[in-house]
């Protein structure tokens, strides 16, 4: 694999990437769930690098200086490998990383996504539809009708998980959601059985408070894990 030699692309060029890349992901992975990086992250970096320098393999410690100049306080060590969870298809090794074809999500994130979002049967979801009235459990909209808050589009309901981490294919962790709340809320939360929200499941809510809020956050995790 060839690899890139370059100097740093400045801010307007990595911003440029970013923002391409964010149109391949709106028309080609979002179905996927594949994450697109908010701004608020070093993340959002490391995908634009690896986008600007495509098809060519970019060096972590590249990688690093970049977000570094940007976020000066970040750690020098990124570990830009950590996109392959969030379904970009990054390939590489020996610490160069290359974006192997951005229209298709990771092999592996495929087949682990298809693995946790096992379905129930239609006539068993049916019957959960049933306790809820045929409505979403977050915010009520009624199954067939008008959403109330988009008008148009009828109202699909959808297998949404009370937890995304517990097993999709049973009754106890299924709830039913409206497209738009199923497609809002993704696997950044957990829901209580009435469909509200119960915490925090990923990181994403958390990359995208603000400042004040992500700092309390830290101190409060700097106490529970200081041993």
């Amino acid at each position: 694999m060839s690899q890139s030699n370059q100097e740093l692309p400045s801010i307007s060029e990595l911003e440029k990437a970013y923002d391409d890349i964010s149109r391949i992901h709106s028309d080609h992975l979002i179905q996927h769930g594949v994450k697109l990086p908010e701004k608020s992250s070093y993340k959002w970096i490391w995908l634009a690098m690896l986008h600007h320098f495509s098809p060519d393999c970019v060096h972590k410690d590249e990688i690093s200086n970049a977000v570094r100049r940007t976020f000066p306080d970040a750690a020098a060590d990124q570990q830009v490998r950590h996109l392959k969870r969030d379904g970009w298809n990054i390939v590489g090794s020996r610490g160069f990383h290359r974006l192997d074809n951005p229209f298709q999500p990771s092999p592996e994130y495929v087949n682990e996504r298809s693995r946790r979002q096992g379905r129930l049967s239609a006539d068993d979801f049916d019957d959960i539809k049933r306790t809820f009235a045929n409505r979403c459990a977050t915010c009520g909209a009624r199954e067939s009708e008008p959403d109330p808050r988009y008008g148009i589009d009828k109202v699909v309901l959808q297998q949404g998980h009370q937890d995304p981490d517990k097993p999709s294919d049973s009754q106890n962790n299924i709830i039913p959601q409206c497209q738009f709340c199923n497609r809002a809320y993704k696997r950044d939360f957990t829901f209580d059985s009435k469909g509200r929200v119960r915490a925090v499941a990923d990181i994403g809510p958390v990359t995208r408070a603000r400042k004040q809020v992500r700092r309390k956050i830290w101190e409060l995790l700097q106490d529970e894990f200081s041993d």
